[in-house]
């Protein structure tokens, strides 16, 4: 199965797809010194060469049309600090923000299925109705917010889209959860938001695991 990265940063996640089975096409990480580490650490992913599989430039920058339909999995985690709890708070309003970069790669590669992750912060009250949004647009990547258009009215573009029941484009299934690392074995409280998401076309089905949190029990 094949896999893509974007937002790669130290290579967390792109670790746990790998060791999940997935072998990675390429990783994206605009970040210098997170770029090193990947660099670095490049044959715990499968890479021969670091230096052909490893991309060190900025999102924006990027066509991925050539991966249309040719990656199984969108992995990534786009910036958190527009929206952790330490931040500033800004949201959309920071240029940090970049879950519409993350929406456009999905229209252009069309994987299977996808994975976000980003900070508890995303879940807060005062972040509900953007964060409605979000999930909109990873429900509907193709239906893209126009130039110069507000995200409100775009959100209201797909809200109507959402209820005509029509889903003639790219439509995902999407869930999303706030786990702590901790429920699952690992010696640190660390919360965090994954977002998951099936073409509906696939018709896959998804079960988070179950927690397992030291020395306690088994629970779903």
């Amino acid at each position: 199965m094949k896999s893509l990265e974007i937002f790669a940063g130290g290579g967390g996640l792109a670790l746990g797809v790998t060791i999940a089975g997935f072998t990675h096409t390429n990783l994206i990480e605009w970040d210098t010194n997170s770029a090193k580490t990947l660099y670095h650490n490049y044959k715990q992913f499968g890479f021969d060469n670091e230096k052909e599989w490893i991309f060190n430039d900025d999102i924006h920058n990027i066509s991925f049309s050539t991966y249309q339909d040719k990656i199984d999995l969108l992995s990534g985690g786009p910036p958190c600090q527009p929206f952790s709890i330490g931040g500033k708070h800004m949201a959309y309003n920071d240029k940090r923000d970049l879950f519409s970069e993350a929406t456009r790669t999905l229209a252009e590669i069309r994987p299977k299925a996808f994975i976000f992750e980003n900070v508890r912060g995303l879940l807060r009250k005062s972040f509900s109705k953007y964060f409605g949004y979000i999930i909109l647009q990873l429900n509907y990547p193709e239906i893209a917010r126009k130039e110069n258009e507000k995200w409100v009215n775009h959100l209201t573009r797909l809200e109507k889209y959402h209820t005509s029941a029509c889903e003639k484009s790219l439509y995902y299934n999407v869930v999303f959860r706030l786990v702590n690392a901790a429920d699952y074995g690992i010696p640190q409280k660390r919360e965090r938001v994954f977002i998951i998401g099936f073409q509906k076309r696939h018709k896959r089905k998804l079960v988070f695991p179950r927690r397992y949190p030291l020395g306690g029990s088994v629970e779903l």
